[in-house]
């Protein structure tokens, strides 16, 4: 047994890696909208017009969250419940969380329609009544786009997935830059775009899986993924508390003119974010479809995926926190506060990372209610900490609190999954790199003169944390082979099929 896992891991880290570049394509398409607009969008509106926007986007994820209902989770996990023959029943899986979840999308669409007023005035200072009224009409749409997606990913069409969501990105960034520059219809222009995109995509994505949606629905299906999902509401409604409400706290506390500044900091972190999007997309479907066939084999493979995942979250990480500065000056010169923000966001994103694989031993057990406790709990803390950081530092309070709110969450996800289903995971290595990119980074929030010696700096700074990853430990030369050989495996073999 142990002989096949040791030929058996190589391939399936070799598969993670090759179906999350493919995903993390997708995720280059769907923020590069944020990124490619950001010059655009920084130039035309001021800070607190950005301000605006960010509250939206906040609001479009609080919806997305509870119209989804957990279902697009649930669903997979179903759906990995019959095997490659039961097709009919995998098919009732689909159209079931599908019907439910429309359902749910509609309703919320006509809710914020009739109150897009009090909400604008509410969010937005009364400014973006418009942009509410478009936002509410993109729910379902988004909501079917993105469904449509997850089926292509349980059936690992990975390039459709692609199609769907550089479909759905350049339509939106196309006509959110033509509506905003052309026809000055401001904020809510870039929901124009989110529409068209969307519906583009959401058009596609049933072209491709309509072999794969039954005709017929199924009552005890349901109740089974109500039962797996709606306990995913409340860690959906906890991580959109730890990724956004930080904006409106800040526009409460502080002013809309932060949250333009910390909105520009969040899409530079964000580029980092690509990385995680991808891994997770095709993280789950590919460890569930693993531990069908060998729950032993997935906990290795688990393992390793946490390491190797974890440094080279640290090493983007690291140069985005360095060259922060930099980049900010050319993307959005007016947003001159920005780069304080970076590093610490970025640490968010490595956290969210990891917390991604830890808890995957809680989802395969079932134990979803826990997962609801402890994000719960995550939440109230990055609240708490708001309150308390964000009057006195304003947005680096808020990057403080989501920093270490996301932190608290990987280590509460990692000891309640150690204790429902144990795997051997190299904590001590995860922890080092986390410690040495922490460390280094902090130069890039340090006066060091002019461009022309700051960046022959941060260069050598990013060069030596390379080398104490080498020469700490974290990385042997028994690793550093074995990362060798996966990277030319990623041209040989193919990944294993579900």
């Amino acid at each position: 047994m142990a002989a096949d896992t040791e030929v058996a891991e190589p391939s399936h880290i070799i598969g993670i890696a090759k179906q999350t570049i493919v995903y993390g394509l997708s995720g280059v398409a769907i923020q590069a909208v944020g990124l490619l607009t950001l010059p655009v969008f920084a130039r035309v509106f001021s800070r607190s017009e950005y301000g605006v926007l960010e509250i939206a986007f906040t609001l479009t994820a609080v919806l997305g969250a509870l119209v989804d209902a957990g279902f697009a989770s649930a669903a997979q996990r179903s759906f990995y419940d019959y095997g490659d023959d039961e097709l009919e029943q995998r098919r009732r899986v689909i159209a079931t969380a599908l019907a439910f979840t429309t359902v749910l999308a509609a309703a919320a669409m006509l809710i914020l329609l009739a109150a897009s007023g009090p909400i604008s005035d509410w969010l937005l200072d009364g400014r973006g009544r418009g942009a509410v009224v478009a936002l509410a009409i993109s729910i379902p749409l988004v909501n079917g786009a993105n469904f449509l997606r997850e089926t292509m990913r349980l059936r690992f069409r990975a390039w459709h997935y692609v199609v769907s969501s550089v479909l759905a990105a350049a339509a939106t960034a196309g006509i959110g830059i033509a509506a905003v520059v052309g026809f000055d219809r401001g904020v809510e222009g870039v929901f124009i775009g989110v529409i068209v995109g969307n519906a583009l995509a959401a058009f596609y994505g049933a072209v491709v899986v309509r072999a794969d949606v039954g005709r017929r629905l199924s009552g005890d299906e349901l109740r089974r993924m109500l039962a797996y999902g709606i306990p995913l509401v409340p860690v959906a409604l906890a991580a959109w508390a730890l990724l956004l409400v930080d904006r409106i706290m800040l526009k409460e506390l502080g002013s809309l003119s932060e949250v333009g500044e910390y909105a520009v900091a969040n899409r530079v972190a964000n580029v980092l974010l690509l990385a995680v999007t991808g891994f997770v997309l095709a993280f789950g479907p590919y460890v569930f479809s693993i531990h069908q066939r060998d729950p032993e084999l997935e906990k290795d493979v688990r393992s390793k995926t946490l390491t190797y995942l974890t440094v080279a979250l640290c090493a983007a990480g690291l140069v985005l926190t360095l060259f922060a500065r930099e980049i900010i000056s050319v993307a959005a010169p007016a947003f001159d506060r920005a780069y304080e923000a970076v590093g610490l966001l970025a640490l968010s994103v490595v956290a969210f990372g990891i917390s991604n694989v830890v808890m995957a031993g809680i989802s395969i057990v079932r134990q979803t209610k826990v997962l609801a406790l402890l994000s719960t709990i995550g939440a109230a803390f990055n609240i708490a900490l708001n309150f308390a950081l964000i009057p006195p530092f304003g947005m680096i309070g808020a990057a403080v609190a989501t920093a270490a709110a996301y932190v608290l969450l990987a280590a509460l996800y990692y000891r309640s999954a150690q204790r429902v289903y144990r795997t051997p995971y190299e904590l001590p290595k995860v922890l080092l790199a986390v410690a040495l990119a922490s460390g280094i980074g902090i130069l890039g929030v340090l006066p060091l003169g002019p461009t022309a010696v700051a960046v022959p700096v941060k260069l050598a700074a990013l060069a030596a944390f390379l080398v104490l990853l080498r020469t700490t430990g974290v990385v042997s030369a028994d690793e550093l082979e074995r990362v060798r050989g996966l990277l030319g495996g990623m041209f040989r073999l193919r990944p294993a099929q579900a």
